[in-house]
Formats: C-alpha cells, structure tokens, sequence
C-alpha cells in the first residue's frame, strides 16, 4: 500500500509495555534541558501534593525507559490522549500506575496534561522537548511531521472519540489473528490533497496469511443528520469504482461507530437503498469498547445478524449471492 506511510505501532508493541517488569528495560538515553531548579528536598516538600497540571521542576538528566519512548511515539501519531487511553495502551488498563509514570513526564517537560475539569480525564499532548528527544534518538524513522500541540484541539471530543477507536481495535485484533497495518488520520489525508470525502481515518487491517483489507472510519457523536450524513456516504458512493478511487483505492469498507443507538439506526435507515450499504458496517461506541473491536458486532444497513471484522473482511461483496440481510 504505497500511500500509506506511516506504519501503526501495533498492539503487540503495545502489549510489550503493559508490564511494569517487561518494560523496566532502560534505553540509554539521557535527555538535558536547559538549568531548572532543584526539587525541594525538604521534609515538608516532600509531603506537598502538587495540584494538577502543575509542573515540578526537577533534576536537569531523565533516564527515558522503552515504555516511556512508546508513551511519546503514541502521542505523536493520536496527538492527544486520555489518561485512561495511555493507561489501556501502556500499563494494562491501571490508571495508578499511568498517573504516576505520566507525572514523571510531565515534571521533566517531555508531555503537556490539560486538565478539563476534575470529574474528567487528563488529556496529555507531546511538549516540545519530547518532540525534540524523539527527532533526536529516531530522526524521520516513521516518515512522520510531527508537532507539538500548543492548544487543544478545537474539536477535541470528536478527535479523542476517534482515538478511542484507533485503541480498541490495535487491541483487539492482536488475539485474533489481525493488526492494524497503516493509519493515516483526517490531517495526514487533508494534507495529501483533496478528495471527494475526507474520512475521519483511513487504515488497513493485515491478517496472518490473507491480503490487507483497505477501511475508512467515520466516528460520530451525533453531531450529523441523517441528511448530512447521508450527503457523506453519497460522495464515498462516486468514489467507489471511480478512476482513482478515494485517495488511489477502490476496494474499501465503511466503518461507522456512533454513541447514541438511536442515531445509529437513523443511520442505516438512511443508507439502506444506496448500492454502497453492503459495504457499511454499524456498531455503537458502547459495543465496540465492552464487547472488543472483532468480536460479532457489526452489522450493514439492512441486516440483522452480526459478523466480526475478520468474518466481514472476507465476504465477495458484489458477488452474486452477497446478502447480509438473510
């Protein structure tokens, strides 16, 4: 798949992390920031707990461990991550340990936190030094720009919901036999040109021993009507089969994953008489994150019955005989 560039770490690698012991191996790295004070070390100091967000300015040398490379490399494709998603990717779902680790980053300069409220998550970006330690120790490994976010997103639920995605199926296909084999997100398709749509990713699956399967995802919140949504769908339709197909592919699957059942279904009420429904698969945001990205959850517009990722990934859509509705 010559378009994509940039490879997906995929949850295998994920997974090597999970571990406190298994990622206790230290790269030699040492990363020096410009002088910064001492940390107090006084007793009273010492007992002090700094509010969230805060920085503790600390000693002037980190040692960066493997997991904490991953920790970085993660952000710079995603951009923005929850501590729950680091906490799933990186230290077996315990937020305890993600707390603790993500607190270190941050006092030595290497991630931003951005705190929403105190009955949400922290959401944690790449800081300019981590972005530097990265271009320092992996150089254009990846084919990557990355950035450093001075902001938030302006629609950072949306983002984060996708990212939320892009998690549950890295770790849900590790056991099944699939990974995901290439990512480019909306920004990496907006800045390779223009298209008739822009999904909000486009990616490949690779299955031991089977041919890649090209997908686009569309995550909604119910920010879209029916009509609008259907206006989107249509544009995927003229892009099926079509010289150049969309962005050089014309043998793709739709992923659609929404929050709210009710919307779902206002969805593929919408979709069911377009000649591309076969190739739209539904699922609510709730399914996919409880139940597992390739377990049984998917279903087309008009059909009832359920299918996996790896079962949908190989059905001869457009072949005579293809009905999901029976």
């Amino acid at each position: 798949m010559d378009f994509f560039s940039i490879p997906v770490v995929s949850a295998a690698r994920f997974h090597r992390t999970s571990n406190a012991k298994r990622a206790g191996v230290e790269l030699e790295i040492r990363f020096s920031f410009h002088k910064v004070g001492l940390m107090d070390s006084s007793e009273n100091a010492r007992k002090r707990r700094s509010p969230r967000g805060a920085v503790t300015k600390r000693s002037s040398e980190v040692r960066v461990t493997e997991r904490d490379t991953y920790i970085l490399e993660a952000l710079t494709k995603m951009r923005f991550l929850t501590t729950s998603q680091l906490a799933r990717l990186f230290f077996g779902s315990s937020r305890w340990s993600a707390n603790k680790r993500l607190r270190t980053l941050l006092d030595f300069g290497l991630v931003k936190v951005w705190v929403r409220s105190l009955s949400e998550d922290n959401i944690y970006s790449l800081a300019a030094p981590g972005l530097r330690l990265l271009k320092k120790t992996q150089g254009d490994e990846h084919g990557l720009n990355p950035i450093a976010p001075r902001g938030l997103d302006g629609n950072i639920g949306h983002l984060l919901a996708i990212n939320q995605v892009r998690i549950a199926l890295a770790v849900g296909l590790e056991d099944s036999g699939g990974e995901l084999s290439c990512w480019k997100s909306d920004w990496d398709l907006r800045a390779h040109g223009r298209s008739r749509v822009i999904p909000d990713a486009l990616f490949g699956i690779q299955w031991v021993g089977r041919q890649e399967r090209v997908f686009t995802l569309e995550v909604d919140r119910n920010t879209k009507s029916p009509r609008n949504f259907l206006a989107k769908i249509l544009s995927y339709e003229s892009s099926f089969g079509a010289y150049g197909g969309l962005y050089g592919f014309n043998d793709f699957l739709v992923l659609v994953v929404g929050e709210d059942p009710k919307w779902v279904e206002r969805y593929r009420s919408a979709v069911s008489r377009l000649r591309l429904s076969e190739r739209l698969w539904f699922v609510t945001a709730d399914e996919l994150q409880i139940e597992g990205a390739n377990e049984p959850i998917w279903s087309t517009a008009e059909g009832t019955e359920k299918y996996s990722l790896r079962e949908l990934s190989f059905v001869p859509y457009g072949k005579e005989g293809t009905d999901f509705g029976n």
